[in-house]
């Protein structure tokens, strides 16, 4: 398994909550992980006789070595270890593996909003991705509504690809809250109100400037809140999070709205717990881990109506769904789940009913099948 431990909190949340389902599954295979020499730590409690990682140069965490070091290094490695598949969980495979390749294409961002993406990175993705797809034995995607931009954007038979659904910590988000832990994370994040939270990255397309404003609108119609922004602006969106800055000095909101910075889950769990509601306006997600974690916590949800959004939700079922790019449309949601008792039950309910099917063990265990049948028509 190649992977990539970025500080994007999707793909960091995936690589870390997989490895360690992994470690716990009763698979008697042997794993490999090829990892950059930086990255090693981040999942070293996980490792065991097993699970094991090689290291892979340069050190440098630049898309460009990481590229160089994936397409033409890593092919070294895979016939060196003399692995019998390998595993690319991040969109691309070597192109010169010398063996047969399994590849988790978990965003199509770049095909639907290619401006959000740096240059480079644009391009690299752009390249890699086709000949990947194509190379690759298998593909998984975490979602129906992936699998159909792999089959329309890449043209990839749609019999090649396996949705296998991401999972979710619940024993982290449902359990072991601690008063004096959470009065510490309010009073750290200077939390002293009801607050509507939001939890993920600071990028253009998640419209966090779109609910600052929509916070702005509920305190005009009386109602007394805060709101939580965890994340933060990556490379090239620092700009944006340092207007999403400007915009809540503009509009007087200094004392309302918390930028709280990439939070730690442990900290993070008691944000989602006491949250009025959590709000995920974002205009583009692949899966949406937040939406999981907001409901295995217990907190109704109110999130955007675009690509995996009506997947994941069920239609609806188990959020209220909204136009991402329209603040008084946003408003109206917010201020229906925070006014109507019944209305905010039936969600959090409803969440709670659609997490427990998901799973990081799951989430394993389906990839494993995936990878074994590779393996199966290679002996053959």
């Amino acid at each position: 398994m190649l992977g990539n431990i970025s500080e994007d909190t999707g793909g960091r949340n995936y690589f870390i909550n997989f490895t360690k389902a992994l470690s716990r599954s009763e698979s008697k295979h042997r794993f490999t992980m090829f990892l950059n020499p930086n990255q090693k730590h981040v999942i070293e409690p996980f490792l065991s006789e097993r699970l094991s990682v090689v290291e892979i140069p340069p050190k440098s965490k630049s898309s460009v070595a990481k590229v160089i070091s994936e397409q033409l290094i890593v092919p070294f490695y895979l016939a060196k270890h003399e692995v019998d598949v390998a595993y690319f969980p991040g969109n691309f495979v070597s192109l010169l593996s010398p063996v047969p390749t399994v590849v988790a294409i978990r965003s199509m961002l770049y095909y639907h909003y290619p401006d959000v993406v740096d240059k480079p990175r644009l391009i690299v993705r752009r390249l890699l991705t086709p000949p990947s797809a194509k190379m690759a034995r298998a593909i998984i995607t975490p979602s129906q509504d992936i699998k159909n931009d792999v089959v329309n954007f890449v043209r990839i038979r749609e019999s090649k690809i396996r949705v296998v659904n991401h999972g979710v910590d619940t024993e982290l988000f449902q359990k072991n809250y601690v008063d004096s832990e959470r009065d510490a994370v309010f009073k750290k994040f200077g939390i002293t109100k009801k607050f509507l939270l939001y939890a993920s990255a600071l990028w253009e397309y998640k419209n966090q400037d779109k609910l600052i404003l929509a916070l702005k609108n509920l305190l005009e119609r009386g109602h007394d809140l805060q709101l939580v922004i965890a994340g933060k602006g990556i490379n090239m969106f620092e700009k944006y999070e340092a207007r999403l800055h400007q915009l809540v000095e503009q509009n007087g909101l200094k004392e309302r709205v918390i930028f709280a910075g990439l939070v730690p889950h442990q900290e993070l769990k008691y944000l989602y717990k006491y949250a009025e509601v959590f709000a995920y306006p974002s205009s583009y997600e692949s899966f949406g881990n937040p939406l999981f974690e907001a409901w295995a916590a217990g907190v109704p949800v109110v999130c955007a109506n675009v690509h995996s959004f009506p997947e994941m939700t069920e239609n609806g079922k188990c959020a209220v769904m909204i136009n991402p790019l329209n603040v008084d449309e946003m408003t109206d949601a917010l201020h229906r789940v925070l006014t109507d008792s019944t209305l905010k039950q039936k969600l959090i309910e409803a969440g709670r009913t659609r997490v427990a099917s998901f799973s990081w063990e799951k989430c394993v265990r389906e990839t494993l099948a995936v990878i074994e049948e590779v393996i199966s028509q290679r002996s053959r």
